[in-house]
């Protein structure tokens, strides 16, 4: 049943965040940008992941171990947000033909070094207004999972 209120949600599209470095666009040497689609924190896929890790955190405590950091929680929530991406090796400018896949996500969310890539993409997860449906008249924000500089 859709809500009278369903034009008021999310598209429950990923949202584009292309990467940059020192205030300038990463691109690889045919031009091309390195993005990271994500989806919205509180996504069907975020409530998943909030849920299962409440559980995951409630067992440790009966376990009588430690609870992951925030951190962590940040870097594996982004990762099971993260549905796609297209990564440029700053230095060479080559494409990074790595698949998109949550072991490798969290895998380079946990590298050092490395939140200049992905936390813009976590921030922009967190922002609902990214991923609001809008009439693409006068419109100058980017639809969620539409590759646009507007979304930069």
């Amino acid at each position: 049943m859709t809500s009278k209120f369903a034009a008021l949600s999310g598209t429950g599209k990923p949202y584009r965040s292309f990467a940059n470095l020192g205030g300038e666009p990463v691109v690889d040497k045919d031009g091309k940008r390195a993005y990271i689609d994500m989806l919205s924190e509180d996504s069907p896929t975020g409530r998943k992941f909030d849920k299962e890790w409440r559980e995951r955190v409630l067992d440790l405590a009966a376990d009588g171990k430690p609870a992951p950091t925030d951190y962590e929680r940040n870097i594996a929530k982004a990762a099971a947000l993260t549905t796609g991406w297209y990564l440029v090796n700053p230095e060479t400018l080559e494409h990074m033909d790595e698949p998109c896949t949550l072991e490798n996500a969290q895998e380079l969310y946990a590298l050092a070094d490395s939140r200049w890539l992905w936390a813009p993409a976590w921030v922009a997860a967190n922002n609902s207004a990214n991923f609001i449906k809008r009439s693409a008249k006068g419109s100058t924000a980017t639809q969620s999972g539409t590759p646009s500089e507007a979304s930069s």
